[in-house]
């Protein structure tokens, strides 16, 4: 199970230097640097998350808990992260 963590941080500092690399493409995809920085932040925050709920509570719910929160979290940050439409302001 720690490995199974330890490989997940590992995949989110993949994703994060890879999100710095493509960063610096000038025609850039701004979808798929965000998407590249959802994976990066979730899996990094919620590597921790899962390990701390399993130390709690050893049990199979805990992970399915912890798989849908950690999939929400990356869905609303993704939207969150992607530009808006042409002629729509930010607030």
């Amino acid at each position: 199970m720690l490995s199974l963590l330890m490989l997940a941080s590992g995949v989110g500092l993949v994703a994060a230097t890879t999100a710095l690399w493509v960063q610096g493409w000038r025609r850039a995809d701004h979808r798929f640097f965000a998407g590249l920085i959802s994976i990066a932040v979730t899996l990094s925050l919620f590597s921790v998350v899962a390990w701390a709920a399993t130390e709690i509570a050893p049990l199979p719910l805990t992970w399915v808990l912890v798989g849908t929160l950690a999939l929400l979290f990356a869905l609303r940050l993704y939207r969150e992260l992607q530009e808006p439409p042409p002629g729509q302001r930010s607030s």
